[in-house]
């Protein structure tokens, strides 16, 4: 029996006996075969890790927006309806009415810098939860990606284990068969049993591997439940992407570049300008205010408007100043160290995954000549089995599923890098508009 005839009618047979689960009413199923692309285009804002950093920049923005709106005109329109009982014993008799309505427009004039701190504070604040959602938007996408190359893999690995397994369990019948003619010992024929006994697991193994990477890569594509039958092969396209001999320019790059530092500086900027805050909480204000009133009932000191400016300036606050200014001083050096850090953790990622590529393009090197061999191989076997000298091909099928994997799994690792490095780097188009977080 062909080993790859054999492996396309078993390849997706555990699939026909996945639990169905209840699918969302108002999504489209995922088609079939399911690309990389289309898959990449459903990483949306939707997504559960995704609603996290949405709501975080829905929070950043409504703090901006309250800021500036202390600094804007507040008005005030205030009624009052009342009765009186005025004494007996005057000549002239009063109305019992009291009531009034009264408009008041307050605004903040200046205040020596408090406003603008406020400002530079929320805006930078703003500033680093987009760029994090941004990089969590990159992060999501290569996670639909891994997990998208885990489930070829782990379909070849299915196709690998099975031909694995069929070979054995064809050499353990065969020592069956010669055990009872007294041609093979009795270890010989355990050892046989043990082989595909062993494959048979790994064969198991590889089978539930199809269907929890296919789970994976539908809680990511945000479709739980909807497990793809079939996966289309991508074209990759990073053969022609050249690997820098040094990798400093990438390290500039990466400074400059990468969303993570950029959030981390964004957040350098915040706590600069709460420290500015905290110097300028002692500051006058100066505000300027209108009101316009209707009275019912004269009196002397009713006016039917005025308008004036008032200056609060602080003496003493009990040390409260001083205590925001060292917290936020505090604050500043963390962020500062964080930044730091950060930029060495990432430099050293960076220079992983360099070199990670610098290993795969070996291996792809090793792996082609093996692929030479694995081909002269696989045609001897052809010849014998044609000319009857073998009654199958033995392990050249399976030599050559195992190839295919490793060939496989070294390109979509490759692909990963590549998608990492550029995620680093603050490169491509990847979703660059916030998104709507109301």
């Amino acid at each position: 029996m062909n080993g790859l005839s054999y492996f396309r009618r078993l390849l997706f047979l555990p699939l026909f006996f996945l639990t169905p689960c209840l699918l969302w009413a108002d999504e489209v199923s995922l088609p079939t075969p399911l690309t990389l692309e289309f898959a990449l285009g459903l990483a949306s804002a939707d997504h559960p890790e995704l609603q996290i950093e949405v709501a975080e920049l829905a929070r950043a923005k409504a703090e901006q927006q309250r800021v500036d709106a202390e600094t804007g005109v507040n008005v005030l329109l205030s009624g009052r309806l009342r009765w009186i009982d005025p004494p007996s014993n005057r000549i002239i008799q009063e109305s019992r009415d009291d009531h009034l309505i009264k408009l008041s427009l307050k605004k903040s004039l200046y205040d020596f810098g408090r406003s603008a701190a406020k400002e530079n504070l929320t805006l930078a604040d703003r500033n680093q939860r987009a760029l994090i959602y941004f990089d969590t938007f990159a992060r999501h996408r290569i996670s639909i990606m891994a997990a998208f190359f885990d489930v070829l893999l782990a379909d070849q690995a299915y196709a690998r284990d099975t031909e694995e397994m069929s070979m054995t369990f064809v050499n353990f019948e065969r020592a069956q068969d010669r055990n009872e003619l007294g041609q093979v010992s009795d270890i010989k024929l355990v050892e046989a049993r043990s082989l595909y006994q062993t494959s048979r697991l790994r064969q198991a193994q590889s089978e539930a591997a199809q269907r929890t990477t296919r789970a994976r890569l539908a809680d990511l594509l945000n479709r739980p439940g909807q497990l793809s039958e079939e996966l289309a092969i991508p074209r990759l396209s990073f053969a022609g992407r050249k690997l820098p001999e040094d990798v400093h320019d990438w390290f500039v790059e990466l400074d400059k570049n990468n969303p993570q530092l950029r959030a981390l500086m964004a957040q350098q900027v915040s706590a600069k300008a709460q420290l500015r805050l905290a110097r300028a909480d002692n500051n006058p204000v100066l505000s300027g205010q209108v009101e316009v009133s209707k009275f019912t009932r004269p009196f002397g000191g009713n006016d039917n408007w005025r308008a004036g400016v008032s200056l609060d300036v602080p003496l003493f606050d009990g040390g409260r100043s001083a205590a925001l200014q060292a917290r936020s001083r505090a604050e500043l050096r963390k962020v500062e160290a964080n930044l730091e850090q950060r930029r060495r953790v990432l430099r050293q990622e960076l220079l992983d995954i360099w070199t990670e590529l610098q290993t795969l393009q070996v291996e792809k090197q090793t792996l082609a000549s093996n692929q030479e061999y694995r081909d002269l191989y696989l045609e001897l076997r052809r010849a014998q089995y044609e000319l009857e000298v073998a009654t199958d091909l033995g392990d050249a099928m399976v030599s050559m599923s195992a190839l295919r994997y490793r060939f496989m799994r070294a390109d979509f690792s490759m692909a990963l890098a590549w998608a990492r490095i550029d995620a680093l780097l603050g490169r491509g188009d990847n979703n660059n508009e916030e998104p709507n977080a109301e």
